[in-house]
């Protein structure tokens, strides 16, 4: 019985390839390695064995451990083991245990190979798995990508059985009388992919397709090709949109929406390693706003990246680290004169007489004495802050304003707020309070300049 059909298929290995088999003590695992030691020198292929202890089921973790070590023994296979506290760690990764049992997984597999120098890395997905992955995916709302993830071949990672029907592997593991261990985990169905695995496939395949599997499995191979043909174009076009080190925005908001997501998705990947976190509508709403023509900045998943359009430039750059302002809040002096140094700020106060309308520079400002309601009080930015412009009823968020003046962000934590008990009645040379108007003559008013200290 052959259940590398895969491994000749694409095919996976070449003579003289080390190959790490990665070995959980499962049935699936435990067949493949089977199958590999059997044909090693058929193939002209080494191999090493590597067992992350992931701890996610205690005692019984520790117990696949030594299974794996024995089975090591009894085929006379070196072997590398690790132990990493998934459940502790998890919370730190800000992912569920599933996500960060295969990151850290395939983290480990990639530094034993580069340890003990191996070319190629076998996993132990079958073909059932792949048609439970393209489930999964398309509940999550996945695009071609995830369709066509579990892939036979991708860089260093192999995977032998992906054309092998999970019956076919029980059946090999019987007619060879090979042990293995049981996760019990398999079958709590409080995870999705149990709950395919165990509830959907059997559903749709009694109900709808009796050949479920082979369609889906169909549908992966399908959308893995469109995927990288697509990652091709989109590669080529962003190659051609270089604008010394940014891309040309008119161009790129001109592509077809699949490549500008594409290339918006790779530009992100760049810098942040992957694509946690990021989704359809990240991605969608910097493709809206490139669309519009005007400058942005759009702040990305984490919190570290944003996208940023300059007239033509377009870039995912990371957020610059500003110099932080102290807190400070200082009473103005009426008539006098006020220094905030946090701010490099000195504001100056004088009382006028009779005072009219007129055309100000953005430093200066007249207040209607009558209006202010207790002393007024200078300060630096607040999460929260609010205004009610000038020309306008409502309130609005000052990070809103700050969007649309186009206010770079190490100005925004230096701005100075003029505030009296009711409300903020001036940003400093960026907008005053609808308060603050004056439509006549005024018998008292006072006049705020603001210059450097510096």
């Amino acid at each position: 019985m052959n259940i590398l059909a895969a491994a000749r298929n694409y095919p996976m290995f070449e003579p003289g390839d080390k190959v790490i088999v990665a070995v959980s003590g499962g049935p699936d695992s435990v067949a493949m390695l089977h199958a590999l030691h059997t044909h090693s020198q058929e193939m002209e292929i080494t191999l090493h064995i590597a067992h992350l202890n992931h701890c996610i089921r205690g005692d019984q973790s520790d117990l696949d451990q030594e299974f794996v070590a024995a089975l090591a023994h009894e085929f006379g296979i070196p072997a590398t083991f690790k132990r990493i506290d998934i459940p502790a760690l998890r919370s730190e990764m800000h992912l569920g245990e599933e996500e960060a049992a295969r990151i850290l997984r395939y983290k480990f597999l990639e530094e034993i190979a580069a340890e003990v120098g191996a070319s190629k890395i076998a996993v132990g997905h079958n073909e059932n798995d792949r048609a439970e992955s393209v489930l999964l995916n398309i509940i999550r709302g996945s695009g071609i990508n995830g369709l066509g993830s579990i892939r036979p071949i991708r860089g260093k990672i192999v995977r032998p059985l992906i054309d092998t029907p999970r019956a076919l592997i029980e059946a090999y593991i019987e007619e060879h009388q090979l042990p293995f261990r049981v996760d019990e985990s398999n079958t709590d169905t409080n995870y999705a992919r149990n709950r395919i695995r165990h509830e959907l496939l059997p559903l749709l395949e009694q109900e709808y397709n009796p050949r479920i599997t082979d369609s889906l499995n169909r549908l992966a191979d399908i959308a893995a090709s469109e995927n990288d043909y697509l990652d091709e174009a989109a590669l080529s076009a962003a190659q051609s949109m270089q604008l010394r080190d940014a891309i040309d925005a008119n161009l790129l908001s001109n592509l077809p929406i699949a490549l500008q997501r594409r290339i918006l998705r790779s530009e992100i990947e760049k810098l942040k390693g992957n694509l946690l976190d990021v989704s359809f509508e990240h991605v969608d709403r910097v493709i809206h706003a490139l669309a519009d023509g005007t400058d942005f900045t759009i702040t990305l998943p984490s919190g570290l990246l944003y996208a940023q359009r300059r007239a033509d430039q377009f870039k995912i750059t990371h957020l610059e680290h500003f110099e932080n302002v102290p807190v400070f809040e200082y009473h103005l002096k009426t008539p006098g004169e006020t220094e905030a140094p946090e701010a490099g700020m000195v504001i100056r106060a004088e009382e006028l007489s009779n005072a009219t309308p007129s055309k100000l520079p953005p430093t200066e400002l007249i207040i209607d004495s009558t209006i202010i309601a207790g002393p007024l009080r200078v300060r630096q930015v607040k999460p929260g802050d609010r205004i009610t412009p000038f020309g306008m009823q409502g309130s609005k968020k000052l990070q809103d304003v700050f969007v649309d003046k186009k206010i770079h962000r190490r100005d925004r934590a230096k701005a100075l707020i003029v505030e009296d008990d009711k409300e903020i009645l001036w940003v400093v040379g960026i907008i005053a309070s609808e308060r603050t108007r004056i439509s006549g003559i005024v018998s008292k008013a006072i006049r705020l300049s603001v210059s450097s200290n510096k």
